[in-house]
């Protein structure tokens, strides 16, 4: 049945639920993992359990990949169906190609109306604009408005992770061999943020220090703002809400607005297990 209105297209970095993304008829593409010469959809063909035991046993180390233009064009057909016009919103462009994909999907839509997002991010601050464009929409914001919440809450959002081990940046190409080793002989944990692209921020020495760095981080760029709040994290949930726990005493969090994940394959073969992040940003 055809619905009037706006319908959202993402893609699986966001790692929302099953349940939120059906109840709000989201459409979400995967991206792929590939493990052993076997590309997996991330989300639909293997699990996080199963994707983090093999990357811990496996000799070589997983790859990625984007969807293909075709992959997106299929999901826009079925969603223009539903829907008078759509907003795709995607992974960073500074690290995937996936934003391109959709642009080529897009083209061969003729005259249907989709806008096409680079959310410079990914994981749970996606999953936090998505949510916040969902509301929007189902408030009854028009479009322009809606593009223009988009913008403000892209230049707004920041998020920060700390990893446990550099070996999956080693792995993956972000950082040299004796570096790595160095770093973890002396319990470096570096402090990375998202903003476009991957880059480091800091380097700490000490989970409990990187922990308590993110904290005074978060406060420093809130100040005595209310902020919505989203964590993630790769196989630590303790770690994770220790970190919630310690945001929440240090910064005026909009307790509606607070969610979590564990972030999937795709971002956290780059990562790796131990990893725990931190997004938000301000709202009025």
């Amino acid at each position: 049945m055809k619905m009037a209105g706006i319908g959202i297209v993402t893609d699986s970095t966001a790692y929302m639920d099953d349940a939120y993304v059906n109840e709000h008829d989201i459409k979400v593409v995967p991206l792929k993992v590939i493990m052993e010469d076997v590309s997996y959809r991330e989300g639909v063909d293997i699990s996080n359990e199963e994707f983090y035991r093999r990357l811990k046993e496996s000799p070589s180390f997983p790859t990625t990949s984007q969807p293909s233009a075709g992959e997106f064009l299929e999901a826009y057909e079925e969603m223009a169906g539903r829907y008078d016009q759509l907003i795709s919103i995607h992974i960073s462009s500074g690290i995937s190609g996936t934003c391109e994909s959709a642009r080529c999907a897009a083209a061969d839509m003729k005259d249907y109306p989709i806008e096409i997002i680079d959310s410079r991010t990914t994981g749970v601050m996606l999953m936090l604009i998505i949510q916040d464009l969902v509301e929007a929409r189902d408030k009854g914001m028009e479009l322009p408005e809606m593009q223009a919440l988009l913008k403000k809450r892209i230049e707004q959002s920041t998020i920060m992770f700390a990893v446990d081990t550099l070996e999956y940046l080693h792995k993956g190409g972000r950082i040299g061999g004796a570096q790595a080793m160095m770093g973890s002989l002396l319990k470096i944990k570096p402090i990375l943020y998202l903003d476009g692209t991957i880059d480091a921020l800091e380097k700490v020495r000490g989970s409990g220090k990187a922990l308590d760095r993110l904290v005074e981080l978060t406060r420093e760029k809130l100040g005595k703002k209310k902020a919505r709040v989203g964590y993630t994290h790769v196989r630590d949930e303790a770690r994770l809400f220790e970190l919630a726990e310690k945001v929440r005493k240090a910064v005026k969090c909009d307790r509606d607005g607070v969610c979590y994940n564990e972030t999937g394959p795709v971002v956290g073969s780059h990562v790796g297990p131990g990893t725990v992040s931190v997004a938000f940003f301000p709202v009025d």
